[in-house]
């Protein structure tokens, strides 16, 4: 009973939440990505982020109001990282595990993140595309936090999806 309880709660705020997101960012994602799918809206104040799936890749796009876009983030396969962004990781961040990977386009421009871990420390890596470090963000703990709350908020989710 609990369960659905919770399941008719997100429902509802996710519902209600979406009805909030601009019908013209709604309508820019479905015309860029028509075979989207699991998409999820959030917001990044005054803009919208969309996180979804197309053929099995999560991607996430940056939206404004007015339905235009502003970023987009594709998930790649750690092989498919550029091979100078490999080999810069590899020197910059010997002994980091690289746990995921994705490719941003803002303004025009492409850009690589690398999400990393050693140990307790966790970070994030920005490259060009020619393998030279632009940015490094230290994960906080609030972060982690943040994630491991989402993490459990969606294998419960997918759990309740199971029991129906």
């Amino acid at each position: 009973m609990r369960s659905l309880v919770i399941l008719l709660f997100t429902l509802f705020i996710g519902t209600a939440f979406a009805q909030n997101v601009p019908a013209a960012a709604k309508a820019k994602l479905k015309a860029l990505y028509p075979k989207a799918e699991s998409v999820k809206w959030d917001t990044e104040a005054p803009n919208y982020e969309a996180n979804f799936e197309v053929n099995d890749v999560e991607m996430s796009v940056l939206l404004d109001a007015k339905g235009n876009l502003l970023e987009t983030e594709t998930g790649l396969e750690i092989k498919n990282l550029p091979a100078e962004v490999k080999a810069s990781l590899s020197k910059a961040f010997f002994g980091y595990e690289i746990k995921e990977a994705a490719k941003i386009v803002k303004k025009g421009k492409t850009t690589y993140e690398a999400e990393l871990k050693k140990g307790e420390t966790k970070l994030d890596a920005i490259f060009s595309p020619n393998g030279k470090l632009i940015k490094k963000i230290e994960k906080q703990e609030k972060d982690e936090e943040s994630e491991k709350a989402e993490s459990g908020e969606k294998e419960e989710n997918e759990e309740n999806e199971h029991e129906k």
